[in-house]
């Protein structure tokens, strides 16, 4: 059959080509889907390489702005001995201490939460006996059947379940170790000559494709690295920023309440809330007044957190959308559980940049064939155009 323009487009000379290209495609979706399980051992090493790698990542990406700004005076690997020794000596002679409080905070608010929800029932029942349309919402919850006792076996079933999902609390355990300990080395190595690793990955490259992929490398570097270290930073800050609004109110686990709110934080949205709804029940086992006022801190602190914090540190540089964030969230989360809520972001911002580079090829070579009708624009892919705002 005679050769046109789509036929060339798509990369042959021939409908027959098309057709080919077409059936191998349904070839190789046929065959994946009954060989499957040759694949699941790849699986076990990536997700056994993949929590170091990420806690190597995310050291490399904090320390590194410090160890670019002392190698003026000093040789790049005594300086990373030297900030590693620091962090060792801060961990173990502050951060003991630290961990001791919070820890023994957080075993007395779990061994006393069930008489938290408890009182906090009672006492919105009688804080809400007298108020309009009570009967309906009385009969609302009794439709939905929750008390205290029912929460806390949601909660136990739930951590089980996601014990469970990861092999066992054991596996849980045995991974985060792995990744505490090998992660710092990953960190050190690449700290100490990042741009001999990223010499070598390129050699294996095309040399067609070796400047797409050092600016592939530049816009990964820049996105990932900018989320993950400002990410760290703003929820470490809002952890710091709520410890003495709480202590200040007096409420009770003021410590573990301030660190859960800095850890979850990490979480962009969900976590802030997820980490409100225990401190109000809290505050308001004090009183009522105490849950006003812990709302209104709460809400304060954040909003001058999104204001003037947030903009400073993370800047504009990833160009996400709020609900873009959320959404991704959801997916990633019904995806991958826990780890792909909160590595979500990072991995969505990798794909981001991998689609943006395919589609600027399909319309590059779209221009090629069928530029008459008119041309695409924005086709160039490099750091500057993919980071452009306008």
């Amino acid at each position: 059959m005679k050769s046109n323009k789509w036929i060339r487009f798509l990369g042959g000379n021939s409908l027959l080509f098309t057709l080919l290209v077409l059936g191998m495609i349904a070839a190789i979706i046929f065959l994946y889907s009954k060989v499957a399980f040759i694949f699941e051992p790849f699986v076990v090493v990536f997700s056994t390489i993949m929590p170091p790698v990420i806690v190597g990542l995310i050291l490399y990406y904090l320390i590194n702005p410090l160890v670019k700004m002392l190698e003026k005076y000093i040789k790049r690997t005594w300086i990373i001995v030297i900030i590693y020794v620091v962090i060792l000596a801060l961990l173990i002679f502050g951060g003991i201490e630290l961990i001791i409080t919070a820890r023994n905070q957080a075993i007395d608010l779990v061994k006393h939460f069930p008489d938290i929800l408890q009182s906090f029932e009672k006492n919105v029942d009688n804080l809400t006996t007298n108020f309009p349309y009570m009967n309906e919402l009385k009969q609302l919850q009794d439709s939905l059947n929750l008390s205290s006792t029912k929460i806390s076996k949601f909660i136990e079933s739930y951590l089980q379940n996601g014990a469970q999902s990861f092999g066992g609390v054991f596996s849980v355990i045995s991974t985060l170790l792995l990744a505490v300990i090998t992660g710092p080395i990953i960190a050190f190595f690449l700290l100490q000559d990042k741009e001999k690793f990223f010499r070598t990955s390129k050699k294996l490259v095309p040399p067609f494709f070796r400047d797409d992929f050092t600016e592939f490398i530049k816009i990964v570097d820049q996105q990932i690295g900018g989320y993950l270290k400002g990410q760290i930073a703003v929820s470490a800050i809002l952890g710091i920023m709520y410890w003495p609004c709480f202590m200040l109110m007096g409420i009770k686990y003021a410590g573990t309440l301030a660190l859960v709110a800095g850890i979850l934080s990490i979480i962009p949205y969900i976590g802030s809330f997820a980490a409100f709804v225990p401190g109000l029940i809290i505050a308001f086992q004090s009183s009522f007044m105490m849950a006003v006022i812990f709302v209104i801190v709460w809400f304060v602190v954040q909003f001058l957190h999104g204001q003037f914090v947030v903009p400073k540190v993370m800047g504009n540089n990833l160009q996400l959308h709020p609900i873009t964030v959320l959404l991704v969230l959801l997916v990633m989360g019904e995806m991958l559980g826990i780890i792909g809520v909160i590595f979500g972001i990072p991995i969505y911002c990798f794909v981001k940049a991998i689609t943006i580079y395919l589609f600027r090829k399909f319309k590059k070579r779209y221009n090629r064939f069928y530029g008459e009708y008119g041309q695409y624009e924005d086709t160039e892919f490099s750091k500057e155009k993919y980071l452009n705002k306008k």
